[in-house]
């Protein structure tokens, strides 16, 4: 698998498609590939998958910063994009990832960082769930892409097929999930950068090959109880 990665990576994709979990996974990878200090970023502030306080201590213990979408001193989940955000487009010392929020809407939280998004130094992925009604069909997983588009104003630069039930994938599931994503590929020309698998699957089929670059996610977050 490629080392490469950008200083910069926004995660979106539809509701439920995995970016939470993809986003921090793609965190401890890029932190076994660099010594800079790592931020992620929940811009989700309309349906927060990702809860900061459920995360923040394990991946404190990784040296990955995370920068949530609550008011830690209102002692209540409040919606509210941290002015820290700032900090992952701005210093150049850093490496980010942000999580956007589900489909289209998700993304209109982003209006407030586009004038800061420096274009030549950051990715934006593309997750596809091809299990997800919205993604079942390479037509609903491109018009979701391009609506996403829109409302970022950037150009998705990778899709990450994240098609799997977690302990219940199924190889169909990995190769339905890679040829939906190699569709829109060709529709959008641009390319499949992963397809993922869970390391409990790997784990009983470790000679499994992919189409594209494998990429083996170690943490669970619903391992703690939360959803994906």
């Amino acid at each position: 698998m490629s080392k490469y990665y950008n200083r910069v990576t926004i995660i979106c994709g539809h509701y439920g498609a995995g970016k939470t979990t993809f986003s921090i996974n793609y965190g401890l990878y890029i932190r076994k590939n660099t010594d800079k200090e790592i931020y992620i970023a929940d811009l989700d502030v309309v349906n927060p998958y990702f809860r900061s306080r459920e995360h923040s201590e394990y991946l404190k213990n990784q040296n990955i910063k995370v920068i949530g979408t609550y008011l830690p001193q209102s002692g209540a989940d409040i919606p509210a994009v941290s002015a820290e955000v700032y900090s992952i487009f701005d210093r150049k010392d850093i490496i980010g990832i942000v999580d956007m929020g589900g489909n289209s809407a998700g993304s209109l939280s982003f209006a407030t960082f586009r004038d800061n998004t420096d274009i030549s130094e950051t990715d934006v992925f593309f997750v596809l769930n091809a299990n997800r009604e919205e993604n079942s069909t390479s037509e609903y997983a491109l018009g979701h892409l391009i609506s996403i588009e829109a409302t970022l104003g950037l150009k998705v630069t990778a899709i990450i097929n994240n098609t799997h039930l977690m302990n219940d994938t199924l190889f169909e599931d990995i190769e339905k999930g890679e040829m939906i994503a190699l569709e829109v590929s060709k529709e959008k020309n641009i390319p499949v950068k992963f397809t993922c698998v869970n390391k409990d699957f790997y784990s009983r089929n470790p000679n499994i090959t992919t189409k594209y670059d494998l990429f083996v996610m170690d943490y669970d977050i619903k391992s703690i109880g939360n959803v994906f």
